[in-house]
């Protein structure tokens, strides 16, 4: 299959190539359970993953700084194309961006004044690459392609200050970019772009944050990182082949923050003992 920019998020895509999205459906990250029944009853189209107003925050920031060549006008008008949903289509604000979405208006503005930040988003966007990482078929979309030099990921976060940090059991005190995987994702990126160039590029998270008086930041993640996020995916690979074949039974992770496993719960009795003794980390 081919991918294109109309054909990439499709469900035939998503059935023929995994993606660091759907990597970590399956896997999971710090801030995110895997959950492989939900992985794959996305990919036969039975179940579809909510889409919140921070997703379309973050993917509306993509398309202005993937337009940010095209006048002011015209950006208005392919926004309204491809956003519809998020379009004001009534009174004093018809034609805008809605209310909650005007967020990514400052966003953009505020990296685009950066001339830092401007010189990493100013390489090839949207760039599609395919390859295979341990026989596992991958597809990966760079928001910044610099050729020969470096792929840029562009991320909203909470709070892009350094002295941030979100505890999770086992894992202790995290950045943003290891609590979300980006560090995985952008490993998966780094691997596809060097069986396509033969380079190995260098990996940047250009990332702001939605507080009021945005923070704009620049984290290069370091290759020994990269290496130990690669081999890490390279361990998963051959399960979620198996998964994806029908060959293995995906297993409901029940947490209690997995919408599917809460969608499709089944009710049984248990004890009160049973209930209070649960360990945290699983059962819906």
């Amino acid at each position: 299959m081919i991918l294109t920019e109309a054909n990439y998020f499709s469900l035939e895509a998503d059935r023929e190539y995994c993606s660091s999205s759907q990597y970590k459906d399956f896997i999971g990250c710090p801030a995110y359970h895997g959950c492989e029944a939900r992985a794959m009853a996305t990919i036969r189209g039975e179940w579809e993953k909510e889409t919140t107003t921070a997703l379309m925050v973050g993917t509306i920031l993509d398309a202005l700084w993937e337009l940010s060549d095209v006048d002011s006008d015209e950006r208005t008008t392919i926004l309204s194309e491809k956003f519809p949903d998020c379009i004001s289509t009534r009174g004093a604000t018809k034609g805008e961006l809605k209310a909650e979405y005007k967020k990514c208006i400052q966003l953009y503005e505020r990296t685009y004044k950066d001339p830092k930040f401007r010189t990493y988003m100013s390489g090839d966007k949207q760039r599609i690459f395919t390859g295979e990482i341990e026989g596992l078929p991958f597809k990966v979309k760079l928001d910044s392609f610099i050729e020969g030099k470096a792929i840029v990921d562009l991320k909203t976060t909470e709070d892009a200050s350094r002295e941030f940090r979100k505890f999770v059991p086992d894992s202790g005190r995290l950045p943003f970019y290891t609590l979300w995987g980006y560090d995985t994702q952008l490993a998966i990126y780094r691997e596809i772009v060097r069986q396509n160039t033969g380079d190995t590029l260098d990996c940047y998270i250009a990332a702001v944050d939605k507080k009021p008086h945005p923070l704009p930041v620049i984290i290069n993640i370091e290759r020994e990182k990269l290496d130990e996020a690669l081999d890490a995916v390279k361990r998963n690979c051959n399960t979620i082949i198996r998964l994806k074949s029908g060959e293995l039974e995906p297993i409901r992770c029940d947490s209690g923050d997995c919408d599917y496993c809460r969608d499709t719960y089944v009710c049984e009795v248990v004890s009160s003992s049973e209930f209070e003794t649960f360990e945290l980390g699983g059962g819906a």
